[in-house]
């Protein structure tokens, strides 16, 4: 009897204490254009083109509202209480917008145009953003590329592909959005000045055949 009165108050012991355990809350995390990362004046105006920014595309397998972590060459696995705010290709085309208002490398650039045909438009594929575990060691990865189409055959006219990685100082999702942001900032600002570059060349090409 003295037995089956202690399993019973072990049972509501566990079970008092099931109730009163409360579930971890969701963190999110967001992918935000780095105020510390200003551009200055550039030698080169604005070029007075019109440059949509078209859909991003990321792999199906890092596109959703789930952070990623790889810990083997084929293996990957979901954060469950860690995840991105909004899906990351809506999170890098409003980055890209941002860059843009800041850096007038362009006339005018929009995520979609409806009433006028752009001049180009930039493709983007994210292939990898994940967290990479190296035994003790934690690295966030980005594999990204840049395209800028224009013409009537809708060429490349300018393309930036880059795969970095970057070590983290600690296991922490913070330090590693901060990282991805950092890194996409980086590779998006080398593509704007080669595609601004690139495109004055071809502007001043016309410009002296219409003369």
């Amino acid at each position: 009897m003295k037995h089956n009165l202690l399993l019973l108050l072990l049972i509501l012991f566990l079970l008092a204490g099931c109730r009163s355990s409360k579930p971890v809350a969701t963190v999110f995390y967001i992918l935000e254009y780095p105020d510390d990362k200003e551009i200055g004046e550039d030698t080169i105006p604005p070029l007075p083109l019109t440059i949509e920014i078209t859909d991003v595309e990321v792999h199906p397998a890092f596109a959703s509202h789930k952070m990623v972590m790889r810990e083997d060459s084929h293996q990957i696995k979901y954060f469950v209480n860690n995840q991105w705010a909004v899906r990351p290709a809506e999170g890098f085309a409003r980055f890209m917008e941002e860059y843009f208002e800041h850096n007038k490398v362009f006339q005018e650039v929009q995520t979609r145009y409806w009433n006028v045909l752009p001049d180009y438009q930039i493709v983007t594929s994210i292939n990898h953003l994940e967290v990479i575990r190296d035994r003790r060691d934690f690295y966030a990865r980005l594999n990204v590329d840049f395209k800028l189409i224009g013409g009537e055959e809708g060429k490349v006219v300018v393309e930036h592909t880059a795969d970095k990685s970057r070590l983290a100082e600690k296991r922490n999702l913070n330090l590693f959005t901060d990282a991805i942001s950092s890194m996409f900032f980086e590779e998006l600002h080398y593509f704007a000045q080669k595609a601004q570059f690139e495109l004055s060349q071809i502007y001043q090409q016309e410009i002296q055949a219409a003369e």
